[in-house]
């Protein structure tokens, strides 16, 4: 998992898999982020191909983090799979999800 800016917008990009492993460092690193008061989070799923109850569940505690401390958190890039279990667990109607970064980037201005 990486982080980085762009335009005042900070970029958790997420690594192939968000599992029982990795979806604590995810939920962590938002957490940390909304701490230091940066509050405007996108979450780029570019590189992930497999996701599951964990990975869901550290997304919705990050978006319940953010949105209590009244910032905001989407997600760009999901894969066909990724996309697919959003759509069967309605978490597509939770999270607002974008094609690209750039436009995801721009819609929170």
């Amino acid at each position: 998992m990486t982080i980085e800016e762009k335009d005042g917008i900070w970029v958790v990009v997420t690594e192939e898999r968000l599992d029982a492993l990795e979806a604590p460092k995810v939920k962590d690193a938002v957490k940390k982020l909304a701490e230091e008061g940066k509050l405007k989070i996108l979450i780029d799923m570019g590189k992930t191909r497999f996701i599951d109850s964990a990975g869901c569940g550290s997304l919705v505690a990050s978006l319940r983090t953010i949105a209590k401390n009244k910032g905001d958190m989407k997600i760009s890039r999901p894969s066909a799979q990724v996309q697919t279990l959003f759509e069967l667990t309605r978490l597509h109607r939770i999270f607002e999800i974008f094609d690209d970064v750039e436009g995801a980037v721009n819609s929170f201005s």
